[in-house]
């Protein structure tokens, strides 16, 4: 097989619409490689590019259409902010392999807006509902979607082709770090093949009708309350509230502690505890630390419903802070003697809760 590189590009967030691409019946499509920052601070735009091979394996593919899927948080709006463009060395007017690639708005009301799945044959779904059914979300637990772009008609011919699909994006802030996914494939297959590429290396191996990889980002900048989607699910162990606009630390705050919040939706251990303590800490404003883990009556939490405690309380006065800013609060909760610990569910570390303003 001749070996042309096919390479995507810039990842950014607002789209835009242009012709591009080619696909293939019985060809060689693979993504060489996935060139993304490794973190990148939340309200930047970032450039992601895939380098892809595809061969036609001289079938004579002409006249196909290309589609390039992103599976990102759905704070981050792809569909509203991205730009996928395409580059590559055809030029067999009027079908030239480059422009800017068109949102899939999932319509289906062209053939080629039809979503096809692994036997490659139309389904009834959109492009993005198949990749969701046929490749998940990875290792992020939710709050991820899949956006599929496509190209125009590409004459591609007999040939092998290098191109680049820039994929420009712009990182949200909801989130302290994600794994995002790319997909590639053609209107004509889908995702007919169900292996991923290592499977279809061997020889006399199926043609690769679509290849797809993954890639995490680390979000710094992130928001307070921002959550790692390739984590443990949160879970609403410990909650901090004021008020519907949020609260600083300056609030009367009322903390709360539900003990059948624990990993993985099972109880934790001070599930129907007969008292529960609240162990904090304060992290002020020139690093130093105040803690009040003592266990005593003014640490006792209050039993507010079916295994759920609260303790409210005016921060500053609570820690006996005066002169200082309180940036953040970290939290676990024991039982009377500190016998047993509560901290965060699948981690192992305290809580930690900053402001919330809206």
């Amino acid at each position: 097989m001749r070996r042309f590189n096919f390479n995507y590009k810039t990842f950014i967030f607002g789209f835009l619409a242009l012709p591009l691409v080619f696909l293939f019946v019985t060809s060689c499509l693979e993504i060489k490689s996935v060139d993304a920052p490794d973190s990148a601070r939340a309200g930047s735009t970032q450039t992601v590019t895939l380098n892809v091979l595809i061969d036609t394996e001289n079938n004579n593919q002409n006249y196909k259409r290309l589609l390039v899927g992103i599976c990102a948080p759905k704070e981050w709006k792809v569909a509203e902010n991205a730009v996928l463009t395409f580059d590559s060395p055809l030029n067999n007017e009027p079908r030239v392999g480059n422009g800017t690639m068109i949102l899939d708005d999932g319509a289906m009301d062209k053939g080629y807006k039809k979503g096809k799945g692994v036997d490659g044959s139309q389904n009834g779904l959109t492009w993005a509902a198949n990749a969701e059914a046929i490749l998940g979300f990875d290792e992020n637990y939710g709050e991820m979607e899949w956006v599929v772009w496509f190209s125009d008609q590409v004459d591609l011919g007999n040939t092998s082709v290098e191109g680049t699909v820039s994929i420009s994006l712009k990182v949200g802030s909801a989130h302290s770090a994600a794994k995002l996914g790319y997909w590639v494939g053609n209107n004509d297959n889908g995702f007919k093949m169900e292996d991923h590429i290592e499977a279809s290396t061997t020889t006399g191996a199926p043609s690769r009708w679509y290849d797809y990889e993954w890639k995490k980002m680390a979000i710094t900048g992130a928001s307070a309350d921002a959550t790692d989607l390739t984590g443990p699910a949160p879970t609403y162990t410990a909650t901090v509230a004021a008020g519907a606009d949020g609260y600083t630390f300056d609030d009367i705050i009322t903390v709360g502690f539900d003990a059948k919040e624990g990993y993985l939706g099972a109880n934790t251990a001070l599930f129907n505890a007969g008292e529960v303590y609240m162990c904090a800490t304060a992290l002020l404003g020139d690093g130093t630390t105040v803690s009040k883990c003592d266990n005593s009556a003014s640490t006792k939490m209050t039993l507010s419903g079916a295994d759920t405690w609260s303790k409210t309380i005016w921060p500053p006065g609570y820690f006996g802070v005066s002169n200082q800013i309180i940036t953040e609060i970290h939290l676990n909760f024991q039982n009377a003697d500190g016998s047993i610990v509560v901290k965060n569910p699948g981690y192992g570390t305290d809580m930690v809760f900053g402001e919330k303003c809206q």
